[in-house]
């Protein structure tokens, strides 16, 4: 296959024989990226690498999106307040033969409450004890 290519600055023609086995000017071929070329090239190979790197670490640690394994049950329940509860009638409910002022104050705590006031309805989590 022959190629005709027309050098607009010297307006001579050169014959281009693809199938020939004669040396090529390598400076005519030679890919002149520029800076946001260069950036996009760093861009995607900073891309790949991460993506690569993330899913290494995802294999190693077994993290899976339909994992099997049976869950980790929270330390936490979460009740609803009903009318006339107090922080006392909870912790004393949940732990009848316990200290009820350092539930009262892990309840406080837990749910950041500003007053130990409660409303009835309130949703509130409530630390389990082993």
């Amino acid at each position: 296959m022959t190629t005709i290519a027309i050098n607009p600055s010297l307006a001579n023609v050169k014959k281009i024989n693809h199938g020939a086995k004669t040396p090529v000017n390598r400076h005519d071929s030679r890919v002149r990226l520029t800076p946001r070329g260069r950036f996009l090239a760093r861009l995607a190979v900073i891309t790949s690498l991460s993506v690569l790197l993330l899913s290494g670490f995802a294999a190693v640690t077994g993290a899976s999106a339909g994992s099997t394994d049976t869950a980790i049950p929270t330390p936490y329940i979460k009740v609803s307040v009903k009318p006339g509860e107090t922080l006392w009638s909870i912790a004393a409910s949940i732990a009848p033969d316990g200290d009820r002022r350092s539930l009262v104050a892990d309840i406080v705590e837990v749910n950041r409450l500003k007053s130990p006031e409660l409303q009835a309805g309130q949703k509130i989590y409530i630390p389990t004890r082993p």
